[in-house]
């Protein structure tokens, strides 16, 4: 991941621009023409190329764009002038196979994919053109089982401006980034003021890009602590999970107790996944112990607040709580037992409360999952289908927290 494409001091402006703007793009040239019936098997060594790609199938994910080869300055205006080319506008999957290249061109391109609302993905594409496409399908290579790839150094930056990101089980590897003249010769004095002010600038500039992404700083901390002349620093699994470099998956804290009420009790577990951050809170109330579930989350104002609020008044007065434990399943009906929302400034907190009709709170700790259902009555556009599984959550760690919060049932 280099900066040498650009003089030294020069490219502070367009770093800084660049999380500001597209628009100052390099126009990029045409892209190799491809003959059909040409076997695809991209030199990642040669500069990125982006073409479309099938498995001839009929899912999602039967499609995707390829994004082979090495991030040059100018890849980002390649990429651009693909989807005009292509008209390509929304929820396309680009799946990457390139060992890194210029640092400011793979940002800018994670920042055109965001902008879009792509998903991201990791693998190598192999198959033969047909009609300007990749198509793999005589290969076996669907987005599951294709050969591996890899996405390094400035390709891992790229990687993360998808909105959804499918890195668990590939190769996904960062280090610092460098110069290329002070890395052949490491020991000889080649900065100057102007060089280290423009490296702390460009630290400040990929934190905060991280961040907007959605992922934890302590990716750039990690990155930084890998010398570019040592070996590339590949992403375990658990550190593309932890680090939310792979957000495909949800995630769940451990269920703690938290005092409720003057002398009560609940159990709670917070949620993270594509579709937001949701804390669940299980308790029960009164002399009947009636199990009750909470949600809350925060909403922003300026995503269209009072459908969302208007969203989840459905989801309050018209879903079911379904208990799984092993390979049991059981239904109850759920009544509305609260609604309430909190100003926080650009945020509202919204909380809402359902009583679980029928159960006790021996049911719920010996679950392992709290299932929500609404029978398809909530619209939401998110999803492409009714059901309210992104409210769903597991319940992992200590099952005798429930035990506590049932015996302390609020007033």
């Amino acid at each position: 991941m280099n900066l040498t494409t650009l003089p030294r001091f020069v490219w502070i402006i367009p770093a800084v621009l660049l999380f500001l703007t597209l628009a100052f793009a390099p126009v990029a040239p045409a892209q190799a023409q491809w003959n059909d019936g040409e076997r695809f098997d991209y030199d990642l060594s040669k500069p990125m190329v982006f073409l479309e790609a099938y498995n001839g199938g009929n899912c999602n994910g039967c499609e995707w764009i390829v994004a082979e080869g090495t991030i040059t300055p100018d890849t980002p205006g390649k990429f651009d002038a693909f989807l005009k080319e292509k008209g390509i506008s929304y929820r396309a999957i680009v799946t990457f196979n390139s060992p890194g290249g210029n640092l400011i061109a793979g940002v800018k391109l994670g920042e055109a994919i965001r902008a879009r609302n792509f998903l991201t993905s990791v693998g190598k594409t192999v198959g033969l053109i047909r009609g300007g496409m990749v198509y793999t399908g005589e290969e076996d290579t669907t987005p599951a089982t294709k050969p591996a790839g890899i996405c390094a150094s400035a390709c891992s930056y790229a990687f993360l401006g998808g909105t959804t990101r499918f890195g668990i089980g590939e190769k996904i590897g960062v280090h610092q980034f460098y110069d290329k003249k002070a890395s052949d010769t490491p020991l000889e004095k080649t900065a100057s003021s102007i060089d280290r002010s423009a490296d702390q600038l460009l630290s400040g500039l990929l934190l905060e890009y991280v961040i907007r992404m959605g992922v934890r700083p302590h990716l750039v901390t990690l990155a930084s602590s890998i010398a570019p002349w040592e070996e590339m620093r590949w992403l375990i699994d658990a550190e593309m999970r932890e680090l939310r470099v792979d957000n495909s998956e949800t995630t769940y804290t451990p269920i703690s107790v938290e005092p409720f009420g003057k002398a009560g009790s609940y159990v709670e577990t917070v949620s993270e996944s594509v579709f937001g951050t949701y804390t669940h809170r299980i308790y029960c109330r009164g002399r009947s112990k009636i199990p009750h579930v909470a949600f809350v989350v925060d909403v922003k104002r300026n995503e269209n607040l009072g459908h969302s609020l208007d969203m989840y008044r459905k989801i309050a007065s018209g879903i079911a709580i379904n208990l799984k434990s092993g390979q049991v399943e059981r239904r109850f009906n759920a009544d509305q037992a609260g609604f309430s929302t909190i100003d926080r400034n650009e945020l509202v907190r919204v909380t809402f409360s359902v009583a679980v009709q029928g159960a006790s709170m021996s049911d719920f700790q010996m679950a392992d999952e709290v299932r929500v259902e609404d029978g398809g009555k909530v619209q939401f556009t998110r999803m492409d289908d009714n059901e309210t599984a992104w409210l769903s959550f597991k319940l992992q760690g200590d099952r005798r927290k429930l035990g506590i919060a049932s015996r302390s049932c609020a007033e």
